[in-house]
């Protein structure tokens, strides 16, 4: 639930349960994803029904085969879906539709269709490999004489000969009689690439699913995800699962969320990035100090609250402008003069714009205002009441004019800041 620009878990919202723990009598959430999502990997589409019941008009979630699934798109644009085997027809609400890529925006693509001839291919090398490693590694070889035998003899001898030397007897002695000789036609796997041609077509089946080989025991390679675990994991996170998690936010918002503006969808990656923390909380400090990250956005980033003053930005220490007469010819000081009015200025920017966005602007605003006196005083060294008096009358300019007020605030209010420094 989206609350005063944070977020609180809403265990208590009807929809927690269901795909947090149990979408219906037989599954649990993680098996419920897992079909799911294995159905849309396989066949580009994943259906439930939304069956109503105590917790309201989504009690149930019941996965439905794909294969059984027909969608229709009528002529107002919404979709109704015919389940083989059932009488009712369902529409728009009534089903959660998981999509993969789309070209018309009503069915996902099927990935093994267009992936066919990589997944043949890497059947056809496990096949060989069966077949080449079950006669002991030999591809076969013929049996020869001088003497001539009829149809019959040839086959009996054949017949014996495999009976002597293939199944459970592989690798077993065999005698031959009547001058009969093996000669075998042996074939270097390496010289047919066997080997290389099965991580080929593996390394082809994690192209299209876009997983890192090396998650599927692929380490011949360099992988350019990254040398160490964290960045390895990073990189998984980023281009595998989020496509993936996004989908589903999204279509879970859009099916059975009644209120997306108040609630949202999120699932939570942070265990699978715990190993950066020491690199991210590195980058946080530099942020922090320098004054272009709060204690609240570097907490949002971190999937925690707001906390009280968290949204106030520290200053990078500006030097002391010497008081006397001389400074305004003082080149070197004027700028670091200027400089510390414009962080001033670009401060109340940023805020004013984001509260722009919210309907109690005006009070937002008097509230902002309000702490922002004392950060105008010690950054620009002015008396606290000058400061006061700038903040009330930019306070009365937002509320007359609103948010275009602050179109012309730099260089103007730039400008003002300076000159009452001087006085």
């Amino acid at each position: 639930r989206m609350s005063d620009g944070g977020k609180q878990r809403a265990d208590n919202h009807p929809l927690y349960d269901l795909v947090h723990r149990q979408p219906n009598d037989q599954q649990t959430a993680f098996e419920f994803f897992e079909q799911m999502t294995m159905a849309v990997a396989m066949r580009g589409n994943a259906y439930a029904k939304i069956l109503p019941g105590p917790r309201g008009f989504a009690d149930q979630l019941r996965p439905v085969h794909p294969d059984l699934v027909r969608v229709e798109k009528l002529t107002d644009g919404t979709l109704r879906y015919k389940i083989q085997g059932d009488d009712k027809a369902y529409l728009d609400g009534e089903i959660l539709h998981l999509r993969g890529r789309s070209k018309d925006g009503v069915l996902g693509l099927d990935p093994v269709s267009y992936a066919r001839e990589s997944f043949g291919l890497a059947l056809a090398g496990e096949r060989f490999g069966s077949r080449f490693f079950g006669n002991g590694a030999n591809p076969g070889g013929v049996l020869e004489t001088d003497k001539e035998l009829s149809t019959d003899g040839a086959k009996r001898l054949k017949a014996n000969w495999e009976a002597a030397t293939t199944g459970s007897n592989t690798l077993r002695a065999a005698v031959l009689e009547d001058g009969v000789k093996w000669k075998p036609m042996t074939i270097d796997p390496r010289n047919a690439q066997f080997l290389e041609g099965r991580e080929f077509s593996a390394e082809e089946v994690c192209r299209w699913f876009r997983v890192p080989p090396h998650m599927v025991g692929l380490t011949s390679k360099a992988t350019t995800w990254g040398s160490g675990i964290e960045q390895m994991s990073m990189g998984f996170v980023t281009y595998t699962l989020m496509p993936w998690l996004v989908r589903w936010q999204q279509a879970i918002s859009r099916d059975l969320i009644l209120a997306p503006n108040t609630y949202i969808v999120e699932f939570l990656t942070d265990a699978l990035l715990r190993g950066d923390t020491l690199a991210r909380y590195n980058a946080y400090t530099i942020g922090l100090e320098n004054g272009f990250l709060n204690i609240d956005e570097v907490r949002a980033a971190e999937n925690r609250n707001p906390v009280p003053g968290g949204s106030i930005y520290r200053t990078p220490p500006t030097p002391i402008v010497p008081a006397s007469a001389d400074r305004q010819q003082n080149g070197h000081y004027a700028q670091l003069l200027r400089e510390a009015a414009a962080r001033v200025v670009r401060k109340e920017i940023a805020a004013m714009t984001k509260a722009a966005k919210r309907a109690d602007f005006a009070d937002v605003a008097g509230v902002f205002y309000a702490d922002h006196a004392e950060h105008v005083a010690q950054t620009l060294h002015i008396d606290a009441t000058v400061a006061q008096d700038y903040c009330a009358e930019q306070v009365a300019e937002l509320i007359e004019r609103g948010p275009e007020a602050m179109a012309d605030w730099d260089p103007r209010r730039i400008d003002y800041l300076v000159e009452v420094s001087h006085e």
